[in-house]
């Protein structure tokens, strides 16, 4: 049959202006100092367009059952750190780069959510929500108003 088996590495990547942008970017770089080969290719059939689709659900449904399994996490520690009053500055400050990183995680699994929008992805939405709403909530016991006191003085001259 005459086939090669060459030893290189396959990417699979969706076909659209800014993967393409991309391409020819990572191309002169890697041209450099070695060597690529560039093939475009079609599924020979709707079966294999199908199943190309299919990996790219499942690896992208796979990143979305854990980012929100890491926000359940991010939520119970919250909730752990309010109970063992355990809300000084330094604990909001690592929540926060703590949610910063699941919100950049979501955006890079966006990048492989171009076939569809699953449910998932809206569940993430939500619940990344419920980590900020509790996130604030967790800052405002970490940060004591000010203007409470004040305001309760405020009362007790006007009694």
């Amino acid at each position: 049959m005459g086939a090669l088996y060459p030893q290189m590495s396959i990417c699979i990547i969706p076909d659209n202006r800014e993967n393409r942008e991309n391409l020819e970017r990572m191309e002169k770089m890697i041209i450099k100092d070695g060597r690529l080969l560039k093939i475009q290719g079609r599924a020979t059939t709707e079966s294999d367009q199908n199943h190309i689709l299919h990996i790219f659900r499942v690896e992208r449904d796979k990143q979305y059952d854990e980012i929100l399994e890491e926000c359940h996490e991010y939520i119970d520690e919250i909730d752990l750190n309010i109970k063992n009053k355990k809300t000084v500055q330094e604990e909001v400050e690592e929540m926060e780069e703590v949610l910063d990183g699941l919100r950049r995680w979501l955006d890079r699994v966006k990048t492989i959510d171009w076939v569809e929008k699953p449910a998932a992805a809206v569940r993430v939405e939500k619940l990344l929500e419920e980590c900020q709403d509790m996130l604030h909530k967790f800052t405002e016991l970490s940060h004591p108003k000010e203007s409470n006191r004040g305001h309760s003085a405020s009362k007790s001259i006007d009694s």
